[in-house]
């Protein structure tokens, strides 16, 4: 089976994401397929973009041009709803300019966009070969990477969502239904990582030299951050970590009664094996040693994370395994093959040199689209990853493009 047809696919398919501007939009945008029409939002637009971006030599000028425009346009469109203290919606309307309420809520309990916008830039600048337009915008991005650290950073130097609503995957089990600011998730945390590095990156071509350096440093202690607290040795594979950890001896004990033991501990590990445990290899935290140790045991030699079609969401070992269920408001990431998990685990193991297990992952995700559109002759969200079944909403494009980049 060729992946031609998918190739294709986004090739004649890609027009459809594009919006013209209106109401609280004020430049074209683009929107992740069918079912979410009219709608912005954060990391969908950043991964469509980066997807079409990887196929840009096989679209004609006019719709090059055209996919740059709209890229542009969606980024524009987050950052002239940037709050005063930094804060960026996660979805915005033609009728909203801010849908969940993220720059409105005072507790920051609600979450702001995820941290994918720095990364948005270097793949619109680098498309365009040209930084400059930058120099006008970064301002407002330090501005928004300094807002995920002033509400969101925990005291063990991690980040936690500050609350369990569109936190992207929406079910994981180590933020879905836990309490506010207790989940330091990795994709948060490896996100804001790589969030960090590549804001760096920009700030180096646009000779904002020392502000770069910040944010390298900054990067630097939330590498440290999360290899001292989400890696488990015993378990040879990371995880999310729970920061609710306080000395309480002063509230409940006597100051005449002696302490004993203090904590030593900052966080307690969620121990459910989720395919956010590998993504420290996607953005480069992991060593060497630490790469070998997740694939070989937790790919290479086990079905628990890894599928017919690609990487269990979450693995077939864990109570809430549930990939047959289709659901929105959650979706469902308790076991469902969804494109993003398999394009990011996917750059991890090329990162680390495991081409053979990267290769195999790429073929198996053409393959599924592949037959999806033979099938069906559209996409879909997210698949069963043992039959390859289409669990939920048809007609969606968005990092359904990623796969065809993948080789």
């Amino acid at each position: 089976m060729t992946d031609d047809r998918l190739t294709e696919h986004v090739l004649s398919k890609a027009h459809l994401t594009f919006r013209p501007a209106r109401g609280a939009l004020n430049h074209p945008y683009l929107v992740p397929g069918d079912g979410y029409d009219q709608q912005l939002w954060d990391w969908d637009s950043y991964w469509l973009t980066k997807g079409l971006l990887e196929l840009a030599d096989k679209f004609d000028e006019g719709t090059f041009a055209q996919i740059l425009d709209h890229a542009r346009g969606s980024w524009l469109n987050f950052f002239e709803q940037q709050a005063g203290d930094g804060k960026i919606p996660i979805l915005i309307t033609p009728e909203s300019p801010d849908t969940f309420g993220c720059t409105l809520d005072a507790t920051h309990k609600r979450n702001q966009a995820k941290p994918v916008l720095a990364q948005y830039a270097w793949a619109i600048s680098c498309a365009q070969n040209d930084f400059g337009w930058m120099k006008t915008y970064y301002p407002h991005l330090l501005r928004f990477l300094e807002s995920w650290w002033r509400y969101y950073q925990s005291p063990c130097g991690l980040l936690v969502w500050g609350g369990d609503t569109a936190i992207g995957v929406d079910n994981d089990p180590t933020t879905y239904g836990r309490p506010p600011f207790s989940s330091a998730n990795l994709l948060l945390n490896c996100l804001y990582y790589q969030e960090l590095i590549t804001a760096a990156h920009i700030g180096r071509q646009i000779s904002r030299v020392d502000e770069a350096d910040h944010l390298a440093q900054r990067a630097e202690a939330l590498k440290h951050s999360i290899l001292s607290e989400c890696w488990d040795e015993q378990d040879g594979f990371f995880y999310t970590v729970d920061v609710q950890c306080r000395d309480q001896r002063d509230l409940f004990i006597p100051p005449e009664i002696p302490r004993g033991m203090a904590m030593n501990w900052h966080t307690v590990p969620l121990k459910l094996k989720t395919f956010t445990g590998f993504l420290p290899l996607w953005c480069g935290i992991a060593t060497k040693e630490q790469a070998r140790v997740v694939i070989n045991r937790h790919w290479n030699t086990s079905n628990n994370s890894k599928a017919t079609w690609g990487v269990r969401t979450l693995a077939k070992c864990e109570k809430m395994y549930a990939p047959e269920i289709e659901s929105a408001n959650p979706s469902n990431w308790l076991g469902p093959i969804w494109i993003i998990a398999n394009y990011l685990v996917y750059s991890g193991f090329k990162n680390y040199g495991y081409d053979g297990e990267a290769s195999l992952l790429a073929k198996k995700t053409r393959e599924l689209l592949t037959r999806d559109l033979k099938q069906t002759n559209t996409l879909h969200e997210c698949y069963h990853p043992d039959t390859g079944q289409p669990n939920h909403i048809s007609g969606f494009f968005s990092w359904n493009t990623l796969a065809a980049a993948m080789r």
